[in-house]
């Protein structure tokens, strides 16, 4: 089942403290698996809650200008379903009747208690705030789910029955054309003795000749479409090579990238490699929004490069120079001790930042608003892969990497 892909992303925690120090443990203990953003003060960290989304708000009591519980006023006017964990020595009556209506999830001491008590504790924490992000999100929608539900299910008929006509239509042609393709060579073997006294014959040998050539070449792409990764939506294979090639012609018209000047340089595998986990239109529909997004965000007259890559171990892309900086999606349900196969989008633009990239995922207005991702995240979801996308301000340069599952030969 698909999740929504903000939940995917790694969790972004918001830690207010005037204390350094404490900046440093929290980093220490949980900064591998979270994105901990750090604020000396209450200002500033208002400033980041109205710039970027959180899942957590971790945050002391005793502050200068503000203390924490007038914090998390200000900040629920901006953002009314982040939840937060209040540092405090003391849980005094009045700190827990000031913390009733503002939905704080706990009270924890200084210094921070054990794994049991803090990081074994936040995976909950986080999921109240995603799901009062998602209940949010389903009340403000509700009233076109249902209206939309039925329209995909009917485009989604018309788009099945059109293609097994199609595919049927081709399969009935192949077979006349096959047909066609034995009485030509049977008449021409037939003739041919006969052609060499009559100059006109010979000359109509040579037209049925011609007619049986055409069709051969007829037969030959017909029947290679059966071989394709579109000929079954359910079970053809996913090609890298001609995938990426499908994919960057449609992402060209999709963007209409020609009156831009804009250019694709695609690299290949020097041999077909197959795609584990995914069918020929999955990795289609995975990667024409991907190569449309890096289209749509370059500069006129620059070029997008995919560049292609194996690796032994898929989290190792993770570990990888210059990847520390992206924002990764499903990174928690990726098979990260699988050999991969690594598709880098690089273009000649300012990259996103996390705010634009998780709105852009969730498929809310962003600057990518006109290119839906659903395709790329159900894609990377279904075959347990990693998506990063660059992020700024760490990151200077849009890059996009889908790094997907496969058995390296």
């Amino acid at each position: 089942m698909n999740r929504d892909p903000a939940d995917l992303l790694a969790p972004r925690i918001l830690l207010v403290d005037d204390e350094r120090q404490i900046h440093s443990a929290v980093r220490l203990r949980i900064g591998r698996e979270y994105s901990v953003v750090c604020c000396l003060d209450p200002a500033t960290a208002l400033q980041a809650i109205a710039g970027e989304t959180f899942d957590l708000c971790i945050t002391d009591v005793q502050m200068p200008q503000m203390d924490g519980f007038d914090f998390i006023e200000a900040a629920r006017k901006t953002d009314p379903d982040l939840g937060y964990v209040v540092f405090s020595g003391f849980d005094s009556d009045r700190n827990l009747r000031r913390a009733i209506p503002l939905q704080v999830c706990e009270f924890i001491p200084k210094p921070l208690p054990d794994r049991a008590g803090f990081e074994l504790r936040l995976p909950v924490w986080i999921e109240a705030t995603r799901q009062r992000r998602r209940e949010r999100s389903l009340a403000k929608t509700a009233g076109t789910i249902a209206q939309e539900r039925d329209v995909a299910r009917l485009e989604r008929e018309v788009e099945l029955v059109a293609s097994e006509t199609a595919r049927d239509a081709l399969l009935q042609s192949a077979c006349l054309l096959t047909t066609i393709q034995a009485h030509l060579a049977a008449i021409c073997s037939g003739l041919s003795n006969k052609a060499k006294t009559d100059p006109v014959l010979a000359s109509w040998i040579r037209n049925l000749e011609e007619a049986r050539k055409t069709a051969d070449a007829a037969v030959a792409v017909t029947g290679s479409f059966f071989d394709t990764a579109y000929a079954n939506r359910d079970s053809s294979p996913a090609l890298i090579n001609a995938g990426l090639r499908h994919a960057t012609t449609i992402a060209q018209k999709a963007v209409d990238a020609e009156s831009t000047r804009k250019e694709i340089d695609v690299a290949r595998f020097e041999r077909e490699v197959v795609l584990d986990g995914l069918t020929g239109i999955e990795f289609l529909l995975m990667m024409i929004p991907a190569i449309s997004a890096a289209l749509l965000h370059a500069a006129d007259g620059s070029t997008v490069r995919l560049d292609l890559a194996t690796v032994s171990r898929l989290d190792g892309v993770l570990r990888a120079p210059g990847h520390q900086s992206f924002q990764w999606f499903n990174r928690s349900h990726a098979l990260g001790s699988h050999g991969a196969i690594v598709v880098t989008v690089t273009a000649s633009a300012p990259s996103l930042s996390r705010a634009e990239t998780e709105a852009w995922l969730r498929g809310n207005a962003s600057p990518l608003a006109t290119v839906p991702a659903r395709g790329l995240v159900s894609g990377v979801q279904k075959c347990k892969g990693l998506l990063g996308v660059s992020a700024s301000p760490e990151a200077a340069t849009f890059r996009l990497i889908v790094a997907l599952p496969h058995t390296l030969q």
